[in-house]
């Protein structure tokens, strides 16, 4: 048979997305592709219309490869685009198994409304997430114990890891296993130190952090898909200083903060926010050290901001919301 007739894919899958540059996974090989203009034409509130993770419908102009259209999507990881674009989306990845929010307990320092916004977007997203305490070599004990256990009584996964001593590795391992997971959290938390400690085959660069500055530098500047030895995929992600969710509608909130959702089936109004509203039980549960004042800040937080972006009812009424302070 002729090499020009033998059959051609005419799916693949989204591996790297760089700007207006992207790469595919065709049978077998990591091949550019270039993005058809109509797709820009047709993405809608997304700042681009494809994402790591997507599976595409691709065609063939003599060497290239170009994308004609996304198919369907089983779940989207994303965020709302930094800056003044409050109606864009940011897409960061597609038909995952689950997102794995990685923080650091040492420097930069745990901030609970990184983790509680990123969580509480998985939820929202319907994709499961584990939260990663790592660096625990270098963490206060009754501080680690205090943040773990205000996510274990959330009903949240944790993972305690440092790429140090090796501690919590094991387990890290059987959670990623056969598994397309998202490692995402602030920049310096360690991310591609994991993956690296995980699988010393992928050589990603790594940074020091800034002990003057209590924060972390980039080193991954785009989000990539990679194959691990131990089965399944990781998409590596860059790390962010703020994270602002994307269309959540702000009376829906409370449904994602599992605690609070348990708690407030004894509120005495059905959609108490949990603010002012007398007979609520979240309040309650807080004033009598039964819910974690770090948990119940960070919804409070989120819940303005939603609220000032969506409107009181989900309706896109106000265009410009608080800046997200990463740490307090």
């Amino acid at each position: 048979m002729n090499p020009a007739d033998t059959p051609r894919s005419n799916t693949a899958l989204v591996v790297r997305v760089d700007a207006r540059q992207c790469e595919v996974l065709l049978d077998g090989d990591i091949r550019p592709a270039l993005l058809r203009g109509r797709l820009f034409e047709e993405r809608g509130s997304d700042k681009s219309p494809v994402a790591v993770g997507d599976s595409v419908t691709i065609s063939y102009e003599n060497d290239d490869i170009a994308i004609d259209a996304v198919q369907e999507r089983r779940n989207v990881f994303s965020r709302r685009v930094a800056g003044e674009d409050y109606d864009l989306r940011q897409v960061l990845a597609t038909n995952v198994d689950q997102v794995l929010v990685v923080n650091s307990v040492d420097v930069p320092p745990f901030s609970s409304i990184v983790a509680d916004r990123i969580l509480t977007t998985c939820s929202f997203a319907g994709i499961p997430s584990v939260l990663v305490l790592n660096k625990i070599d270098r963490a206060k004990p009754r501080k680690l114990e205090r943040i773990r256990s205000s996510y274990t009584a959330a009903k949240i996964e944790v993972l305690l890891t440092s790429a140090v001593t090796g501690e919590g590795i094991e387990s890290l391992l059987a959670v990623l296993r056969d598994q397309t997971s998202v490692l995402y959290g602030l920049s310096g938390v360690g991310k591609s130190t994991l993956m690296n400690y995980i699988d010393p085959t992928l050589k990603l660069e790594t940074r020091e952090t800034s002990n003057s500055l209590m924060s972390g530098r980039h080193t991954t500047s785009h989000s990539r898909w990679y194959p691990l030895a131990v089965g399944g995929a990781v998409i590596d992600t860059p790390g962010v200083r703020k994270f602002r969710p994307f269309g959540i509608p702000p009376h829906e909130l409370r449904l994602h903060f599992a605690e609070m959702l348990e708690l407030g089936s004894g509120c005495r109004f059905p959609a108490c926010l949990h603010r002012d509203e007398p007979g609520c039980k979240v309040i309650e549960a807080r004033d009598h050290g039964d819910l974690a004042l770090s948990r119940y800040r960070s919804y409070l937080e989120l819940l303005e901001e939603l609220e000032s972006v969506y409107g009181g009812t989900g309706r896109n009424e106000v265009k410009d919301g608080p800046d997200h302070k990463a740490r307090r």
